[in-house]
């Protein structure tokens, strides 16, 4: 009840539109019990002559007006005056009928849709909110999954094709109450049997309701085995591990099969035990109610509309079964999406934060240490780091020493778990992230891009820059002249993490993209490493513009690239263990000297 509480919030912005929805619901009823109720003269008058009368035992509101009513009808001529009357009667009831029908579907698909629209708006900028170790445990998959296969099964439950079984059910308590008007006593003796046929729908909705969890698991197991072997597919290809890949993707589809066909034998169940229930009522009405006919008790025209009523109940019956099926297989997907809506940042920006502007005296690390939730061991330990504005500092150690888990913490990705980071004297979690993140460049060795224009993807955080700056950018990065060659210039659509590029075009880009910024503090993360000899001779180029009066931190495996650097740190197993330049760190025994002999040797 509480995950259903929390998903009608979404409606609160389409209430009049729902309210619309409602009224025409309710009208649609009425006039839907009015049309049953004309069976009576069409019955009792047209087709036996008989005049319309009102049984004493018959209990009904308004008996007074409807008595006139009566008395009138017993006044008109019965051919053909009486006939067209009902004729037309009926006709305009089912034009009105047909209105409000579509009024509250259109009404509620809008609500439904928009209801949807917001939830998937909601999560994809909750997600975005969330912190980077939370990406670390999750699956790409399931969060797609998520957004997408989730929210689906909650549009069932507010949507027009949810509200058209949920209109059958409004009719429920109408059909009843004619019945009850007609014959009270067989009615209520009737409906003691409802709680008897009600009884199976809720046990089938709640296991519906766990099978449909399950199924909603299922999917997101296979939406991250395909985003992982299409992402992937180059390295599936080159083992050759086509095959496996397939059995695994058809082990977990064959069990969503399973799934999906026991939910679906749950649920059909309900229809075929409904309907055989309410045909033994409906059997048991037509058998004493025949007698009452028989002994004078009861009209025809009544006896008439008190079988159709009860035997239109079947069909809501039945509903009801579909409706909680529905209901349920949107409350387990609820469930889902609201559990990751409840997952909060572990990195929050203080109610206080102040803004920072840009760097004026450089970065300090004081007794910084840091670990992943996951990891047996610390990743950095003790860290005391002094960086001056505009120097150029290297980092540089084994693989797994905590090179890039540092530099992460620059940007806050992440926070330390001892110590702090301080810019210009402000601890960063006494910033705010965007005057921190503001400041920032980052290039990496994997160059992020989008499946966008050219142009979009240098100004990807500068959407406003002039045409002119982003052709400058692009030409500091050395990119202008194999843009200006693209079919359509800055504005080629590269594709998927622009595929239609080369890697050394891919990474100029991403250099363009920094150098539009023009961030005060620098990250270089392997930004050369994956290149051929030419294309790195000019993104190298490149870089060593950008870097220009920027306080740069450059990570890199291949010592020949950071000789330059004003100062070189040295990490080994989360500590710092050498710094100083190049040339004093490879003329004494040490870890670099080590790694630089490793490299160069022969």
């Amino acid at each position: 009840m509480r995950t259903f509480i929390r998903l009608l919030r979404y409606l609160k912005p389409y209430k009049w539109k729902l309210m619309v929805a409602v009224m025409a619901m309710v009208a649609f009823t009425i006039l839907q019990s009015v049309s049953i109720m004309s069976l009576v003269p069409m019955v009792d008058v047209v087709f036996n002559g008989r005049d319309l009368a009102i049984p004493d035992d018959v209990r009904m509101p308004f008996r007074p007006e409807v008595q006139e009513l009566v008395d009138y009808l017993n006044t008109v001529p019965r051919y053909p005056n009486m006939l067209n009357m009902i004729v037309l009667f009926v006709l305009i009831c089912t034009f009105f009928k047909g209105l409000a029908d579509y009024l509250h579907e259109v009404m509620l698909e809008y609500v439904g849709q928009g209801v949807v629209k917001d939830l998937r708006n909601h999560l994809y900028r909750h997600i975005q909110s969330l912190s980077m170790d939370y990406f670390d445990r999750q699956r790409t998959g399931e969060l797609v999954s998520r957004i997408n296969y989730d929210v689906s099964f909650v549009l069932e439950a507010v949507s027009g094709r949810f509200a058209k079984s949920l209109m059958d059910c409004i009719q429920l308590p109408a059909y009843a109450v004619i019945a009850i008007c007609i014959q009270w006593q067989l009615a209520l003796l009737t409906m003691i049997g409802l709680p008897f046929l009600l009884s199976p729908i809720g046990i089938v909705g709640r296991k519906v309701r766990r099978l449909t969890k399950r199924a909603q698991e299922k999917v997101a197991d296979i939406s991250s085995i395909l985003f992982e072997t299409i992402s992937g597919i180059q390295v599936v290809k080159a083992f050759c591990m086509e095959s496996y890949e397939g059995r695994r993707f058809k082990n977990e589809n064959r069990t969503l099969f399973r799934v999906m066909v026991a939910t679906v034998k749950k649920a059909a169940i309900l229809s075929p035990l409904t309907e055989w229930g309410g045909m033994i009522v409906v059997g048991f009405l037509c058998y004493y109610g025949a007698r009452l006919v028989i002994k004078g008790d009861l009209t025809v025209g009544l006896f008439v509309v008190f079988i159709g009523c009860m035997a239109s109940m079947i069909k809501p019956l039945k509903n009801i079964g579909k409706l909680n099926v529905g209901f349920q297989k949107a409350m387990a997907a609820a469930d889902r999406i609201f559990s990751l809506l409840d997952t909060r940042p572990t990195m929050c920006e203080r109610p206080d934060a102040v803004e920072i502007g840009r760097m004026r005296s450089g970065i300090v690390f004081e007794g910084v240490s840091f670990d992943y939730h996951d990891a047996e061991a610390g990743v950095l330990r003790g860290i005391d780091l002094e960086v001056r504005v505009g120097e150029i500092v290297a980092i540089v150690g084994p693989s797994g020493s905590g090179k890039t888990s540092l530099v992460n913490l620059i940007p806050r990705f992440y926070d330390p778990t001892e110590g702090r980071v301080r810019i210009d004297g402000v601890d960063l979690r006494d910033a705010t992230i965007a005057s921190l993140r503001g400041q920032i460049g980052i290039v990496t060795q994997e160059t992020i891009l989008f499946n966008d224009t050219v142009r979009n993807n240098i100004a990807y955080g500068r959407l406003e820059a002039p045409f002119e700056r982003i052709a400058a950018a692009a030409a500091m990065a050395n990119a202008h002249d194999f843009i200006s060659e693209l079919r359509d210039g800055y504005d080629t659509v590269i594709g998927e993490k622009g595929e239609m590029l080369s890697g050394g075009e891919r990474q100029r880009l991403a250099i363009a993209r920094a150098v539009l910024k023009d961030p005060a503090i620098l990250i270089l993360d392997e930004a050369t490493s994956a290149l051929d000899t030419e294309s790195e001779r000019l993104v190298q180029d490149a870089i060593d513009r950008l870097m220009r009066g920027r306080t740069v931190f450059v990570i890199a495996h291949r010592l020949s690239t950071v000789t330059h650097a004003d100062r070189i740190v040295v990490l080994e197993d989360g500590r710092i263990v050498q710094t100083g330049r190049h040339d004093e760190l490879a003329s004494r025994p040490g870890l670099y000297r080590k790694l630089y002999e490793m490299q160069f040797a022969g």
